[in-house]
């Protein structure tokens, strides 16, 4: 009875922190921008959620989309702001804003914290490492 009782208090426990965890974002209205791709390739952003309404510096942003990858056998998809003006510090990049993709067709999750004005774009980028090779830019609506 006492290990039952601990296992729905974990159930319950687990299952609050994610409902605050997730209550803690809000979809936010977007519009895509300029977009590249080479030949075959594509990327689409279904679902933008946000700690905020507005996409402001210290904003918490997930993009949920998917893509299409032709031109190359893999590449590291990537979700990043271009500062507008001198940034004055390098931006660490952390394991939620990107992910390794294939040569295919799939879904992605990708998050990070707003950290200075700019253009919020999902791009792919070579792997391992290298200038981006196509993406779509977007912003709230």
């Amino acid at each position: 009875m006492k290990t039952l009782r601990r296992l729905l208090f974990g159930v319950c426990l687990t299952t609050a922190c994610i409902a605050t965890a997730s209550a803690e974002f809000t979809s936010v209205p977007f519009v895509t921008g300029r977009q590249q791709f080479k030949a075959g390739d594509g990327i689409v952003i279904d679902q933008v959620l946000a700690t905020s309404p507005k996409l402001g510096i210290g904003t918490k942003v997930v993009v949920r989309g998917h893509y299409q990858l032709s031109s190359a056998n893999e590449a590291r998809l990537g979700l990043f702001v271009t500062h507008e003006g001198r940034s004055s510090d390098v931006d660490s990049v952390t394991p939620s804003q990107t992910a390794r993709v294939s040569n295919a067709t799939g879904a992605f999750e990708l998050s990070c914290a707003i950290s200075e004005a700019g253009s919020l774009h999902v791009s792919f980028y070579p792997v391992p490492t290298g200038e981006a090779f196509g993406g779509v830019y977007f912003r709230q609506e």
